[in-house]
């Protein structure tokens, strides 16, 4: 079964390499004066394919990479070492001002910062916040992973109202 398979595609491949090569020459082997010549074999040149559509890869479909702006696409740079800094950006820590949108006694709350920041808070600590109330709140990174709602889950220290 296995080399039926083979046969078929080896004579596929001769017979698209046949009909590619008779189709570039623009006459029939039979009508030109090199009629006698043998046949192209598969490891003659390849021709080129039809014309693709802009920004793909010619005979695949598939993108370039070139795309159709004429740019190439950008790429990863390799460094001899890895950066001593974090290179992801890193949520704001230390004293964060304003506005309480879920307000209670805790454990969560929902605080949208001065800058449009969006957080959801964690404190164990009881603080009891009042929803549209403008505070000031001490953020810290948490690696305690629960959910209090939408926005960058940070931990609550401490916080006081702004009057």
């Amino acid at each position: 079964m296995r080399t039926q398979a083979t046969i078929r595609i080896g004579l596929a491949v001769a017979a698209g390499a046949i009909i590619a090569g008779c189709a570039n020459e623009g006459a029939s082997p039979a009508s030109s004066p090199s009629a006698s010549a043998p046949a192209p074999s598969v490891a003659s040149s390849p021709t080129l394919p039809p014309a693709s559509p802009e920004g793909t890869t010619p005979g695949t479909g598939a993108p370039s990479a070139t795309p159709p702006t004429g740019k190439p696409l950008p790429t990863i740079t390799l460094t001899d070492k890895p950066p001593k800094e974090p290179t992801d950006k890193q949520p704001n820590t230390g004293w964060v001002a304003g506005m309480v949108t879920r307000g209670g006694k805790g454990p969560c709350y929902g605080l949208i910062a001065d800058d449009g920041q969006r957080y959801a808070l964690y404190s164990t600590a009881g603080t009891e916040l009042a929803q549209g109330s403008r505070v000031k709140v001490k953020l810290e990174t948490t690696k305690l992973r629960i959910y209090c709602g939408t926005g960058t889950l940070m931990a609550m220290t401490d916080a006081e109202t702004i009057k």
